[in-house]
């Protein structure tokens, strides 16, 4: 289990750095270096396409074509979203709104091109007036404090767990030591006794909680020993004749 738990955190960690780096190469804004712009429609130059009080998420391109809906900076600092109609990115291109009848006076090359439309949400240009508003930074702040410190306590222990048993090195087979017996180990052995033989686990398996050796303590008691039987000769025929024994003398008074 701990090295599940330590590849979990590792690709939680990794799966966090791949979503903050899509967010940056898709959604950035450009003011951060991002590729993305974020346009607030106003007016009726786009009336069919966009209205009033759409957002339309732009991106940067290396080119444009015939047809693409751009938003490029005019002279004043002020964003125009129209589509392209003809021209190229070295020259100018000639563009137009869709509900307006005539071409734009603006011919703006790739360098004055902002993105061409990437993304659109209508009637949701008011979230980009939300900074505007006087309460906006504590709300911010205060949702930036809670997001820091649940990320902060919560992974925190189990980022200690995972790193000690990623570092953790690989646990070592049990062994036991068992003291030599002494004398009086022997004649209680002798007795039938088993004397108590004090034992130290060692390695992690002692410390999984795996059974003891369990052994009898001695009680300070004196045991008989144990009578044992003599031993019953059995006489196999080896197939020769045996002579009789001699006749005994027997002398009389």
């Amino acid at each position: 289990m701990s090295i599940v738990r330590c590849l979990r955190g590792q690709l939680s960690n990794v799966a966090v750095v791949a979503l903050l780096g899509a967010w940056f190469v898709t959604l950035a804004p450009t003011v951060i270096g991002g590729p993305a712009a974020y346009i607030e429609v106003s007016g009726h130059s786009m009336d069919g396409t966009y209205a009033t009080g759409d957002l339309v998420v732009t991106r940067k391109q290396d080119t444009y074509e015939v047809g693409d809906i751009v938003t490029f900076e005019v002279a004043g600092g002020g964003r125009v979203i129209h589509r392209i109609i003809g021209g190229d990115g070295a020259r100018g291109y000639t563009m137009q709104g869709d509900n307006n009848p005539t071409p734009d006076p603006w011919q703006p090359t790739d360098d004055e091109v902002v993105g061409a439309s990437w993304l659109y949400l209508p009637q949701k240009a008011w979230v980009l007036h939300l900074p505007q508003h006087p309460w906006f930074p504590g709300v911010a702040a205060g949702l930036a404090t809670l997001l820091v410190l649940g990320w902060d306590s919560r992974p925190r222990r189990k980022d200690q767990e995972q790193v000690d048993a990623c570092d953790r090195p690989t646990p070592a087979p049990a062994s036991v030591t068992v003291p030599a017996p002494d004398g009086r180990d022997l004649v209680l052995v002798a007795a039938g006794v088993h004397p108590f033989i004090p034992t130290q686990r060692t390695g992690d398996h002692a410390e999984l909680g795996r059974p003891a050796l369990t052994a009898l303590r001695p009680t300070g008691r004196r045991v008989p020993a144990p009578r044992t039987a003599a031993p019953r000769v059995v006489l196999r025929p080896t197939g020769r004749r045996v002579p009789p024994p001699p006749p005994r003398k027997v002398l009389v008074p």
